[in-house]
């Protein structure tokens, strides 16, 4: 199975085992065709996101998955708050909201299917996975971490993004080396159970793994 991933540096590598988890398939029989790189930034992501998308069509994806941190700052275990006025939480509102990324994506995917895929029922169905994990990819790290009994935090997702990749890492950034030695082994370790309960603890890893397994069904129910 081929799949696009648009993502900021290695981060198409952690993808890459969740979505193995997440379609109960072994690892190797997913083709990653990767776009993207380290420091691409919020703006530039969304800048070329149509042409990844019409790039992943091209090659005839299966599935395409757009990711990008939320970046908040805030520190809501300390401060009490519910939400981040800067980066809303996709789940907190009803409605789209001008300020949220995950919403953001989704219109952009929606202006790309129209206007550059050419709007027909294949391409209306094709699905595209928006992952935005709040405040960071490194907030599911450190909930799978605490789930393991490795470390970590079940409260990641509220907590500052600052120093998040010190507690998964060691360090302040991670390299491929990092992400392949202490992240994959982590992920791969995960019962059914267990991601279950990560899912409970985090709401952007659920909202993600959701529209995964939407796929998956597709896919057993032999859906174009």
């Amino acid at each position: 199975m081929k799949v696009g991933v648009h993502v900021e540096g290695y981060d198409h590598l952690i993808f890459h085992s969740l979505l193995a988890k997440l379609l109960l398939l072994p690892e190797d029989t997913i083709d990653i065709d990767r776009v993207g790189a380290i420091g691409l930034g919020w703006h530039q992501v969304l800048e070329t996101l149509p042409k990844a998308l019409m790039r992943f069509r091209g090659k005839a994806c299966a599935l395409a998955v757009i990711g990008i941190d939320n970046d908040g700052t805030a520190d809501l275990v300390a401060t009490g708050n519910q939400e981040a006025s800067e980066h809303p939480r996709h789940w907190l509102h009803a409605t789209r909201h001008p300020n949220c990324r995950h919403c953001q994506l989704e219109a952009v995917v929606a202006a790309t299917r129209q206007s550059r895929l050419g709007w027909d029922a294949t391409i209306a169905r094709w699905p595209i996975v928006i992952a935005v994990p709040v405040e960071a990819i490194e907030a599911w790290l450190l909930v799978i971490q605490a789930i393991l009994g490795v470390g970590g935090s079940l409260r990641a997702e509220r907590e500052r993004r600052q120093g998040m990749k010190q507690c998964v890492y060691g360090r302040p950034e991670a390299t491929r080396e990092d992400i392949e030695r202490i992240t994959l082994p982590q992920i791969r370790a995960l019962t059914k159970e267990q991601l279950l309960l990560a899912r409970s603890h985090c709401q952007s890893l659920k909202i993600f793994a959701a529209q995964v397994e939407a796929f998956r069904q597709q896919q057993e129910n032999g859906a174009p």
